[in-house]
């Protein structure tokens, strides 16, 4: 269902325009391109740096938001490559590549179905730009954080529900439940109405157990963006696969998360497989 009108992709030059500090440890990146990049929530983008050293590999980025010819992401800084980006100075030049995968299904793919929208840290853009594009009376959204300090408040409005799993440095006008993001959806009495309704999470791969988990107890279809370090973006190297189930004698395949994904069907995926580290057997 998802991704059947996505658009298409293009290589293309930006200009770095600033970092925006959203939480204690999320960071809002805006660039300039050179034309509007049309996507769809759930699609993303691979970045490099054009000016001094590129990296071996660009790294990907799911799209937050797009605003003419501004593009933005909202990244976490863990590594070499996310480090050189929080050095970035305005003006600076970029490679985007994208938009690349699957997308979430829009509300017309979803026929009808409100939408529960969860995200986790860093996997907040692409529930967020779900939201913002689509979101109608009935959908709901929710945001986990590590603590108060790492939520970035300022991009959820009232509508949002908020997690955070240690209740501390919550701002004294918010409200923040004490628990893990899934336990919040949980606990609202206005989603146990009955209605049929549709789950859309990205976050750690902890976070998107427990939606599935929450979504196939109430009977509820479940997609989730997976989060996999990519080495080209476009299925080439094989570098982010991820366990899907079929219908063949070993139950199960790899797929490449990038062009096949990254927006799954919950129920495709071998959760007893994914993210389990495989040993060899001799």
């Amino acid at each position: 269902m998802a991704g059947t009108t996505a658009p298409a992709a293009r290589s293309c030059p930006a200009r770095f325009i600033t970092n925006v500090e959203m939480s204690s440890g999320l960071i809002r990146l805006d660039c300039e391109l050179d034309a509007p990049l049309p996507f769809r929530p759930g699609q993303f983008a691979m970045l490099n740096l054009a000016d001094g050293l590129p990296l071996v590999f660009s790294r990907p980025f799911s799209i937050l938001a797009g605003d003419g010819t501004t593009l933005s992401f909202l990244y976490r800084v863990v590594g070499r490559g996310t480090a050189a980006l929080a050095r970035l100075k305005p003006g600076q030049g970029l490679t985007v590549l994208g938009p690349l995968g699957r997308p979430f299904p829009t509300p017309d793919e979803l026929e009808g179905r409100p939408a529960v929208l969860i995200g986790g840290g860093v996997g907040l853009p692409p529930v967020h730009a779900w939201f913002a594009r689509h979101g109608r009376d009935g959908d709901t959204a929710f945001f986990g954080g590590r603590d108060g300090a790492d939520v970035p408040w300022s991009m959820l409005d009232a509508r949002w529900g908020v997690s955070v799993d240690r209740a501390v440095d919550v701002p004294a006008d918010r409200e923040a439940f004490a628990g893990v993001v899934t336990e919040l959806v949980a606990s609202r009495g206005d989603l146990a109405d009955g209605r049929t309704r549709a789950v859309l999470a990205c976050g750690p791969i902890p976070l998107l157990r427990a939606a599935a988990r929450l979504a196939a107890a109430r009977g509820w279809d479940c997609w989730v963006s997976l989060e996999e370090h990519m080495g080209c973006g476009y299925g080439v190297c094989k570098g982010c696969v991820v366990p899907v189930a079929t219908a063949g004698p070993d139950g199960w395949r790899n797929a490449t998360c990038c062009d096949e994904g990254p927006v799954f069907r919950a129920d495709q995926i071998r959760w007893d497989r994914y993210g389990v580290p495989v040993l060899p057997t001799t």
